[in-house]
């Protein structure tokens, strides 16, 4: 997730171009939205609507965020393999479970004592192999932390070549000797362009080859032009990503993953045209076969940019469906499905008023 002090400027630094086939990409493509998404919607049911009968299997077409406590956490297997049987009834086909953080001293630090990856490595792999044995059919990404500053004075660091080695060579690991199925790449803060995070993807992709799908959490605009926005002076005008770069990172990546939380909107309203703002810009913008998951907030730890009684499940996937529909018909399935970024493990109640809101709606 974004921190929540927005700097005021992150120059780009490197050169555009793009990764070779998507043919690999496309063949992972999972199952499009369609129309079980459409008739989600504050203004009324849209006009195609997919009415699962409750006996049948939804699409598992989204996703949920894991964090330390599930893979560091040494779950009883019984807790676990009931905990995944629930997400994949609830429409959860994919993971991203939390691995480890490239902290400021350049160390890989895991667990929930910030210690070093390599000493708790096998709890990552037993997690994995726990999941594998639930449900075979699970994706599971290995969600990696990589901050772009350090404490130094001039503290910038994602300009290192050594760094992106080191970044890639642990991608390699994770990939290669842990059986991730993919890898979830959470760099931040990045409020404005930045080139070196396509060097970065690059460099991964060149360690772990075309197979495995690269993910990327991107953050989220702060400040779009055609938004109403508050005077906040922790953030400074201009504090997004241009069209060409989203463009630029849609291409380099497998999937973006959109974190929309942490937004500074106050009101309910602002917060659901936030959303459906990125909805609309990001799939206008796809030129690729990248999947696109709408990252939707389900934590209560409040903060100057998050609100949680603002930025709700129910809000945002409001947002999302605003969205959804001022985009054309055939643009409406571009998006993949939504990610749960979750403190904790979603009750029934929580997971009913998913299914209501967003997969029989």
């Amino acid at each position: 997730m974004p921190s929540d002090k927005a700097p005021r400027s992150n120059p780009s630094r490197a050169s555009d171009g793009r990764r070779g086939s998507r043919t690999l990409a496309a063949l992972r493509r999972t199952l499009p939205i369609g129309a079980a998404v459409l008739g989600i919607g504050l203004l009324g049911a849209v006009a195609s609507r997919l009415l699962l009968p409750e006996n049948e299997a939804l699409p598992r077409n989204n996703a949920i965020w894991l964090d330390r406590a599930w893979t560091f956490g040494n779950l009883g297997g019984d807790q676990l393999d009931a905990a995944v049987a629930e997400m994949a009834a609830n429409g959860i086909g994919k993971i991203y479970a939390y691995v480890s953080t490239l902290g400021l001293a350049g160390r890989w630090e895991s667990g929930l004592d910030s210690s070093s990856f390599m000493d708790s490595r096998s709890d990552i792999a037993d997690f994995v192999a726990a999941v594998r044995s639930a449900d075979e059919s699970m994706a599971v990404y290995a969600w990696v932390e990589i901050w772009t500053h350090d404490n130094t004075a001039d503290g910038y660091r994602l300009d290192d070549e050594e760094l992106h080695e080191n970044i890639a060579n642990f991608s390699k690991i994770l990939v290669d000797q842990l059986g991730f199925d993919g890898l979830l790449l959470d760099i931040k803060p990045m409020f404005t362009d930045n080139g070196d995070v396509i060097g970065l993807i690059r460099r991964v992709r060149s360690a772990i080859g075309l197979v495995k799908p690269i993910g990327i959490a991107v953050t989220a605009d702060l400040t779009p032009h055609n938004l109403r926005t508050q005077n906040i002076a922790a953030i400074a005008p201009g504090t997004m990503w241009t069209d060409n770069f989203k463009k630029r990172v849609t291409v380099s990546a497998d999937e973006i993953v959109l974190m929309l939380y942490q937004s500074y909107r106050q009101q309910s309203q602002d917060y659901v045209e936030w959303v459906a703002y990125h909805i609309e810009t990001y799939v206008n913008l796809l030129e690729t076969t990248t999947e696109v998951y709408a990252s939707i907030p389900h934590y209560a730890s409040a903060s100057a940019a998050h609100n949680p009684e603002i930025e709700t499940m129910a809000t945002a996937l409001q947002g999302v469906s605003h969205g959804l529909q001022r985009l054309g018909e055939n643009a409406r399935s571009l998006l993949t499905g939504v990610a749960i970024y979750a403190d904790r493990r979603l009750t029934e109640a929580d997971w009913s008023a998913f299914r209501e809101a967003w997969l029989r709606s």
